[in-house]
C-alpha cells in the first residue's frame, strides 16, 4: 500500500489541540479513581488561585487523549486491519502498551504544529521578530515558553480577553 493510501476497514484517528473527541463519553478510557492522573478521565477544571500546569496535569490530558484516539480508532477499524497495521489485537492491550507512562522526554525532536492567526497579527509578530533578530517560530516558542510558567486563567477573563483581542485586531488604527 502506498503511503497516505487508506487501508480499507483502517480508520487512523489524530486528535488535533481543539479535537472534542478526547471529552466524549464513548472514548474517554476508565481508570480507577485511586490511579488516575488530574485530567486523564475527564477535563481540566479552572481552579482560583492555582499554579501553572503540572507534569502530572499535562500528562493525565496526553494519556486521555492518546486512549481516546485508540479508543476511537479500535471502535472504528477492522481488528484484522488494526493487526496488520502491527497493532495489539485488542484495545485493552493497545492501552497497557501504547499509552504514554510519561512526560515527552526534554531532548525530544520538536513536534509540527499549525495554528491559524489574524493576518494582521501575523504580519505585526513577523514584523517584531524581524526587529529582534529571530525567526517567527524562536518568537511563537518563546511567547508559548513564557506562557506554559504562568498559572491559567480564569475562562471567563480568557474569552472577554479573546473577544477584545479581535475587536482591537479589527478596528485598530495603524
Amino acid at each position: 500500500m502506498a503511503d497516505g493510501e487508506r487501508a480499507k476497514g483502517y480508520r487512523k484517528v489524530q486528535l488535533k489541540p481543539g479535537d472534542p473527541t478526547s471529552l466524549d463519553p464513548r472514548y474517554i478510557v476508565a481508570v480507577p479513581d485511586e490511579v488516575a492522573l488530574p485530567g486523564e478521565t475527564g477535563a481540566l477544571a479552572y481552579e482560583p488561585g492555582r499554579g501553572p500546569v503540572t507534569d502530572d496535569e499535562a500528562l493525565g490530558v496526553l494519556r486521555r487523549r492518546k486512549g481516546a484516539q485508540l479508543a476511537r480508532m479500535y471502535a472504528e477499524s477492522e481488528p484484522r486491519v488494526l493487526e496488520q497495521r502491527g497493532l495489539p489485537p485488542t484495545l485493552d492491550e493497545a492501552l497497557t502498551d501504547l499509552l504514554p507512562r510519561e512526560l515527552p522526554a526534554r531532548d525530544k525532536a520538536k513536534e509540527v504544529t499549525s495554528i491559524s492567526l489574524p493576518p494582521r497579527l501575523m504580519a505585526r509578530l513577523v514584523a517584531r521578530a524581524e526587529i529582534e533578530g529571530r525567526n517567527l517560530n524562536a518568537l511563537i516558542e518563546m511567547m508559548l515558553w513564557r506562557l506554559d510558567r504562568q498559572p491559567p486563567l480564569d475562562p471567563d477573563d480568557v474569552r472577554r480577553e479573546y473577544a477584545e483581542m479581535m475587536d482591537d485586531l479589527k478596528n485598530r488604527a495603524g
